[in-house]
């Protein structure tokens, strides 16, 4: 099962590459052998090979990035209102030999300035999975190692996702919610609190019919065995014995959820990896600040760029609202855009695979409270059979005491969508 599209893209600000590994080459194929190189013929008893005429490929190296961010996702449109937000977590690490390197790059060998990517629909499923390299913990705050969110594990064919272990089960009763648009889900048992239900989605499975199988945003805890969802779609039904549900963590957005949101500008955060084939354990901690990167606004005409971003090739840039981001409130400014070329559902948030190539692009800046976009790669997203552009405003904490080969990051982001007609 997939992580909600909107926000399951790479997120990279410094290191050596991000939760992707996109900045990794790829393995080269061996070097064709020279024949001038080649000794005259010897006797048949009496041949070798030469393996110095012989390169080898590249080492296989692993990156990744670990991160978490209160996403706050903007209605369609321009006014500048939003959907919800939530907490979105992010793990995810990849072998160099799994996806492509970048087409175009300000900066070579940096992980600031602009880059490129162009991945075939292999390339982003290996990119959006990722490997299992073993369980991440979140705490906050570091003093206490206090468990922030439930243990991230890695999922085959899903990537990593953090369940609310309490609230796996079987059966239930799917029925009408309070409100248009949502349903209730019922089952036996107490699993159901505050904790873990709040900004937490619901994973069902095996359910009779089709449109109640999916991952919901929990809007609501009806009572100690129901939660309120979001699903127009639902069916009223008592699902099979054999149908499981679970509530996750770290999804995304929660529908009408307003500011301050669930992450808060001082909170302390721990990220504790242990050790997998080719990751090492390590610790991850918000830096001498002390805090996660703070949450920021928009100015009107921003908030509106990112549900619109320009279509014919023109640079254009995206900046804190006046006021929003003072001296020591993130690290910095990132911006993530992601296009894709298949059509997308009648979600305004649909951000699907794509059908035959998906193209990012990504600017990064120390210390800086704005961000443009170069007319050459604003031109780049325009490749044939774009659908749907999804861009993503973060304002990032790095994360101090981790390896090298990792990124580690915690703050607020923005995200909009444009389509393209």
């Amino acid at each position: 099962m997939k992580r909600f599209a909107f926000l399951a893209i790479p997120f990279v600000f410094a290191a050596c590459g991000d939760n992707k590994a996109v900045e990794q080459p790829i393995d080269a194929p061996p070097t064709p052998i020279d024949s001038a190189s080649i000794d005259a013929p010897l006797p048949i008893d009496a041949r070798v090979i030469d393996a110095s005429n012989i390169d080898a490929p590249p080492a296989v190296t692993y990156s990744g990035t670990i991160s978490v961010l209160e996403a706050a996702v903007l209605n369609p449109g321009t006014s500048g209102t939003f959907f919800g937000q939530g907490v979105q977590i992010g793990i995810s690490f990849s072998p160099s030999d799994q996806v492509p390197p970048p087409v175009m790059e300000e900066q070579p060998g940096s992980p600031l300035g602009c880059k490129a990517w162009v991945y075939t629909r292999a390339q982003a499923i290996a990119s959006s999975v990722g490997v299992d390299e073993g369980p991440v913990q979140i705490n906050s705050p570091a003093a206490t190692t206090t468990a922030l969110y439930p243990a991230c594990s890695y999922q085959a064919g899903a990537g990593y996702l953090c369940p609310e272990v309490a609230t796996a089960g079987a059966g239930g009763t799917i029925a009408a919610g309070p409100a248009a648009g949502t349903a209730t889900l019922t089952v036996t048992g107490t699993p159901y609190t505050a904790l873990n239900t709040t900004n937490r989605y619901v994973r069902i499975s095996g359910a009779t019919n089709a449109a109640n199988n999916g991952v919901f945003p929990i809007v609501a805890l009806g009572a100690a065995t129901t939660i309120v969802y979001a699903n127009p779609a639902f069916v009223a039904e008592t699902t099979p014995a054999a149908s499981t549900h679970v509530n996750l963590a770290g999804i995304g957005p929660t529908p009408s959820a307003p500011d301050p949101g669930f992450l808060t500008d001082v909170s302390s955060v721990d990220f504790v990896h242990t050790a997998g084939a080719h990751v090492g354990a390590f610790t991850a901690t918000t830096t001498a600040a002390g805090s996660v990167g703070d949450d920021f606004a928009l100015d009107i005409a921003d908030a509106n760029r990112m549900n619109a971003l320009p279509l014919n090739g023109s640079a254009f840039t995206l900046s804190c609202g006046a006021g929003s981001c003072g001296a020591g409130s993130a690290s910095g400014t990132l911006i993530n855009i992601v296009a894709t070329d298949t059509t997308p559902s009648a979600s305004p948030f649909d951000m699907p695979l794509p059908t035959t190539e998906r193209v990012q692009i990504r600017c990064a800046a120390l210390g800086a409270t704005s961000i443009t976009v170069p007319a050459a790669y604003s031109a780049f997203l325009m490749r044939a059979g774009i659908k749907r552009i999804q861009a993503t405003l973060i304002r990032p904490t790095l994360m101090g005491g981790g390896l090298s080969n990792v990124t580690s990051i915690s703050g607020h982001a923005i995200v909009g969508f444009t389509n393209v007609p």
